[in-house]
């Protein structure tokens, strides 16, 4: 199980990679949030929930992590792009919500890369 967990972080952090360049480039560009994008934030959402999923279930058969931040990042990885997407959503100006959007992806690199250095 925890193979599985370890395999699905590092396609996480691939997409998210990948997303936070993407999203980068399009405020950099001044372009309005493209379909594909939305879909590559969803899917990290997706997978980021699964894989925190199956670490719940590593750690009740195997043990919690050794660093106990490890939680917390997955916590805060499971929610910061959902917050920001509703925050995008509210936002009048689609270049606002691509802005919002790559500055929380950016984010999620961060929490992926600490959670991968939490993680044991």
């Amino acid at each position: 199980m925890a193979d599985v967990h370890g395999l699905l972080a590092r396609v996480v952090l691939v997409l998210v990679v990948v997303t936070a360049a993407w999203s980068v480039i399009l405020v950099a560009g001044r372009r309005p949030i493209r379909p594909a994008l939305v879909g590559g934030l969803a899917w990290i959402v997706v997978l980021v929930a699964v894989t925190g999923l199956i670490g719940i279930a590593n750690a009740a058969a195997a043990g919690w992590p050794s660093d106990p931040l490890h939680i917390v990042y997955g916590v805060l990885s499971a929610l910061v792009l959902p917050g920001a997407w509703a925050i995008a959503r509210a936002r009048p100006e689609p270049r606002r919500s691509v802005l919002v959007l790559a500055v929380a992806s950016v984010v999620q690199v961060i929490l992926v890369i600490r959670l991968f250095q939490t993680g044991g």
